[in-house]
This record gives C-alpha cells, sequence and structure tokens, in this order.
C-alpha cells in the first residue's frame, strides 16, 4: 500500500500538520503538488460547466475544480506504481491512534471492498452518511455500510480496480469529488466505511482555513435549483438506496 498525500505548495503548514499525523502512525507518504485553482482554468475537456450547474445548481468555483483535479492527479500517479492500494489524503487530517491497526484489519475482512471511505468531519460525535455496522474489527470500530450520501473525502483507501474505474468515468468533472465518488453503481464498485471514522478533519483547516471556500455565495437561487437540483439529487437518493439495500443483502444473506 502507498499512501498519496494532497498538499498545494503554498499551504506549508498543513505539511508540517499532515507530516507529523504520518509520523504519528508511522506512515510514509508520497507528495502530491495539488492543482492550485487560483492559477489553473479547468478545460473543457477536463470539466463540464453544465452539467455542474445542473446537477450541483452552484456557479463554477475554480478551487473546487482543483481539488476534484488533484484527486485525479493522486489517482493516475497510484496507478503508475505496482502497489494494489492506495490510501488518498488530503491535508487538513488528523489520524486516530489505532489507524493502521484497523486498516490492516479491514484489509483482512471477509467482507470485501474496492472503496473504503476513512474520513468524517471536524465533530468526532456525528457520522455522517448513516453508517450501518457490518463487522466488529476492534473494540471501537466497525467496517460499515453508508446507506445515505457520505460527504468528505479527505482519506480513503482504494485498489487499482477501482482508481481505473474513477479515471475512466469522472476523469471530466460534472459534480464535486466527494459526490461524484459516491455512486458505487455507476463506478461498478463495492465502497465501505468505518464507523466510527478513523480520520477526522482538523478545524483550524478545514473551517477557519479552507482554500476550496465553497461558500454559499456559490449557489444559484432557489427556483433555479428546484427545477435542476433537486430532481437529480431526487434520483441519486432514490438509487442510492436500492443500491445499498440490494448490497447489504448480497452480504448480510448470500455472503458474497
Amino acid at each position: 500500500m502507498k499512501a498519496f498525500l494532497i498538499n498545494l505548495e503554498k499551504a506549508k503548514d498543513r505539511l508540517n500538520s499532515c507530516d507529523q499525523e504520518f509520523k504519528k502512525v508511522g506512515l510514509d507518504y508520497i507528495l502530491v503538488k495539488a492543482v492550485d485553482g487560483e492559477d489553473n482554468y479547468p478545460s473543457k475537456k477536463e470539466f463540464s460547466r453544465l452539467f455542474y450547474t445542473l446537477k450541483h445548481g452552484k456557479r463554477v468555483n475554480p478551487r473546487e475544480v482543483a481539488c476534484y483535479q488533484s484527486h485525479i492527479k493522486a489517482l493516475e500517479l497510484f496507478l503508475k506504481t505496482s502497489e494494489e492500494y492506495a490510501l488518498i489524503c488530503e491535508d487538513d487530517i488528523e489520524f486516530s491512534d489505532e489507524f493502521v491497526d484497523v486498516l490492516k484489519l479491514s484489509l483482512k475482512s471477509p467482507i470485501k471492498f474496492d472503496i473504503l471511505r476513512l474520513s468524517g468531519s471536524e465533530d468526532k460525535t456525528r457520522e455522517k452518511g448513516m453508517p450501518l455496522k457490518l463487522l466488529k474489527l476492534s473494540k471501537n470500530f466497525y467496517l460499515s455500510l453508508s446507506l445515505a450520501y457520505k460527504p468528505i473525502t479527505a482519506c480513503y483507501l482504494l485498489n487499482r480496480k477501482a482508481a481505473k474505474s474513477i479515471l475512466k468515468k469522472m476523469k471530466k468533472m460534472h459534480l464535486p469529488f466527494d459526490f461524484a465518488l459516491d455512486r458505487d453503481w455507476l463506478l461498478g464498485v463495492r465502497s465501505l466505511t468505518i464507523c466510527p471514522s478513523l480520520v477526522n478533519l482538523k478545524e483550524e483547516f478545514h473551517i477557519n482555513n479552507s482554500y476550496i471556500k465553497a461558500s454559499h455565495d456559490y449557489k444559484f437561487n432557489k427556483f433555479i435549483r428546484i427545477w435542476s437540483v433537486i430532481p437529480y439529487r431526487f434520483y441519486l437518493e432514490l438509487r442510492r438506496l436500492i443500491y445499498k439495500i440490494t448490497l447489504l443483502l448480497k452480504i448480510k444473506v448470500f455472503k458474497v
């Protein structure tokens, strides 16, 4: 397994913070120079303004697009290695002390996955995505299935199959990366999560010092969103629910 850390060259404080986090859990990492949204505007080949507007209901935020492109860059670097798994990390994270041990137990689990979502928010008391516990891994952590949309892709583990599928089906941006990734049925992969989250966001970086700056100012008015975003989100949640229930039956009943 290789770890890849996405970091903006100018964000030295975040790099120093993450360097300490990786040392804490005894992991090395490959530094991925993040795409800077202030210096790079996406081409039509990289980004669909029309679909982004219709599906997400927001004006284009170049920093959000750059974040997406940075994840794509990290996955391309991963596939150039011979490793079977990669750990993809953003630079505002904080690892649990049990991170490595629980990760190893997850990989040995009889319940297989292609993507393992590891990050929660800065609030350690609240889990997002309605996780349903499947298997106890340790005293405190469970391999779980998120029944609802799980935001935040600050840290996730994936195999080569998942990376190849993302690069094939998600290379052109239509949605923010976490929205796009959380569509297993489209990617043809199985994603699970750890509950409670093994990784959380550092509040001083995520809330008070975000480089993406995805504020409400980018949102279109409610009238526009009602006719495009809400129907699309309804379809997504319905499709997700059907997929997750089917997957749960496969895991619990058919043991596949």
